[in-house]
């Protein structure tokens, strides 16, 4: 199993505890920690620590899991092992579960103007950034392009509106939102009409069509195509996604959305791989709760293909 987060570590604790001790599963991340990133918005706001929302993998060992920390650079489908920097590791079965990597340089002054919440380090920079803001305009964007958990940008308006009513400022500051999509329309219980009423009801702007081609730190403008433009005084922006670096290098990234997958099983087009959580190419969110699904139903079939008991079963996401 590749990768430690809401996927892998569901996966290789169902694997462990169906399988037990006799069959040799193993969990491979660059981390010694789970990093529980739902959570990264509770702690851009201070309501969280980042002790709390970390686990140390080696915990996973008491459920028949071995934990292996390194660096995944390739995969190998043909000969059917993982390309490690310190070596190699073959495998029977092989769940990649690598997520999606940040890559705030594909739009021209990201790094240098915008904060964001997508990462440990950015977050923690953010909550500064947030405790020393006394007035001002903030604007809260997304970029082109899939991103983890598509709900966050609404949910980080209202808790930044929140934030500043519980410091007694909200007068002093302005909240703006943009996104790359149509305003929605439809019924009020719609999941995105209901959250775009939600962000109203609480003063926030709306900028709906807004395409970001670049950002001016200096002048603290997000400029649009047509050349629109919008100032802030601090700008929250997700940063642009993509595949985890290992699975460009070795191939097996076929869309910017990740590794194409049957619906059903998560099954690759390389034998007995199989792709879940943010680097499967879905038709469904990135976010924790489909990556758990995924990881529970494939953990499942293999468990029954290697043991033959039980029958395997079809995915049937529960999602928005």
């Amino acid at each position: 199993v590749l990768g430690g987060g809401s996927g892998g570590i569901v996966a290789a604790t169902k694997l462990g505890r169906e399988l037990g001790a006799r069959h040799d599963v193993i969990l491979i991340d660059r981390r010694s920690d789970h990093v529980f990133m739902p959570a990264f918005l509770f702690l851009m706001v201070g309501q969280r620590r980042p002790e709390e929302i970390t686990r140390k993998l080696e915990r996973l060992e008491r459920r028949n899991v071995k934990v292996r920390q390194a660096e995944i650079l390739g995969i190998d489908p043909a000969k059917q092992q993982v390309v490690l920097d310190d070596g190699m590791v073959p495998y029977d079965y092989l769940i990649v579960s690598l997520g999606m990597q940040t890559a705030p340089q594909l739009i021209p002054g990201f790094s240098e103007g915008a904060h964001h919440a997508w990462e440990m380090e950015a977050a923690l920079r953010l909550r500064s950034a947030l405790e020393s803001f006394d007035a001002g305009r903030i604007l809260v964007g997304v970029p082109l392009g899939p991103y983890r958990c598509p709900p966050a940008p609404y949910e980080a308006q209202w808790m930044l509106d929140t934030y500043f009513r519980q410091r007694g400022m909200r007068d002093r500051v302005t909240i703006e939102y943009f996104t790359r999509d149509p305003e929605p329309s439809g019924e009020a219980h719609d999941p995105v009409v209901w959250m775009d009423e939600q962000s109203k009801k609480r003063n926030i702007k709306q900028h709906y069509e807004f395409i970001v081609h670049s950002i001016d730190p200096e002048g603290r403008t997000v400029t649009g195509l047509y050349g629109y433009k919008l100032s802030y005084d601090l700008l929250f922006m997700i940063p642009p996604h993509r595949p985890a670096q290992a699975l460009v290098d070795s191939g097996l990234a076929d869309t910017e959305a990740g590794v194409r997958v049957d619906y059903d099983t998560l099954a690759t087009k390389w034998e007995n791989v199989y792709a879940i959580g943010d680097c499967a190419d879905m038709p469904a969110s990135k976010a924790g709760v489909v990556a758990h699904q995924e990881g529970d139903v494939v953990a499942h079939n293999l468990a029954v293909e290697i043991t033959g008991r039980g029958e395997p079963v079809p995915l049937r996401l529960h999602t928005i």
